[in-house]
């Protein structure tokens, strides 16, 4: 049962960022999996139901929602062995995180968050979702622009330098001329994930994202 984080989950994320290397792991690799993998893998246990309700097509197995402690250098220039942070995602299977549509919480050094959204730039999946704001517009405005909805949550996403979308309601332009979208809570009261409660406010957020992500999939017919 999920009990919060603990202060050492944040030391870990320190240490290894100015200790990024193999040794450094090997010899704090039992403390990771202790103070950081397993709380983790708990707190998915805990809120994946309520992911669910989001969307029942979601890869909902531990090991895919926690991120991986070791980065995949191979096609990057940046070539940082180890993160020092952590997520839980929660997308649908065989796509990639960068393809998908994502529903998440996040655990850094300085501060935690949770939201939806896409991982930079997505053209494609921009295509996708354009038509199901479109069409249904009124619905899309008024779940993003509830009081509670714009107190939690931040809209995350470059926009073109020029836009290319002018012919829908003045309310949407900001959204259909996004490179990707997101909607995005931070806070940088690590105390408040030392507790157990943290794993509540996670799932009250995802139940006032829900709306969202499915008018978007196109899951609210």
């Amino acid at each position: 049962m999920f009990q919060g984080l603990n202060e050492d989950t944040y030391q870990f994320f320190w240490e290894i960022a100015f200790n990024n290397e193999q040794s450094f792991y090997d010899a704090n690799k039992e403390r990771y999996k202790k103070n950081v993998y397993e709380p983790l893998k708990e707190l998915a246990i805990a809120i994946t139901p309520a992911a669910q309700e989001i969307d029942a097509a979601f890869n909902v197995r531990p090991s895919s929602i926690v991120s991986r402690i070791r980065r995949d250098t191979r096609y990057t220039h940046d070539k940082t062995m180890f993160r020092d942070h952590a997520w839980l995602g929660f997308r649908r299977p065989g796509g990639m995180l960068s393809e998908s549509l994502v529903v998440y919480a996040e655990f850094e050094r300085e501060g935690y968050g949770y939201g939806m959204g896409m991982y930079g730039s997505n053209p494609a999946l921009m295509r996708e979702i354009r038509p199901r704001m479109l069409a249904k517009a009124d619905r899309f405005l008024s779940l993003v622009n509830d009081p509670a909805f714009t107190a939690r949550f931040e809209v995350v996403g470059d926009s073109f330098k020029r836009p290319k979308f002018t012919d829908a309601p003045e309310g949407l332009l900001p959204y259909l001329n996004r490179k990707g979208l997101s909607f995005c809570f931070s806070s940088p009261n690590l105390k408040k994930t030392l507790s157990p409660a943290i794993a509540d406010e996670i799932i009250e957020g995802f139940g006032m994202l829900k709306p969202v992500f499915r008018l978007l999939m196109g899951l609210d017919d």
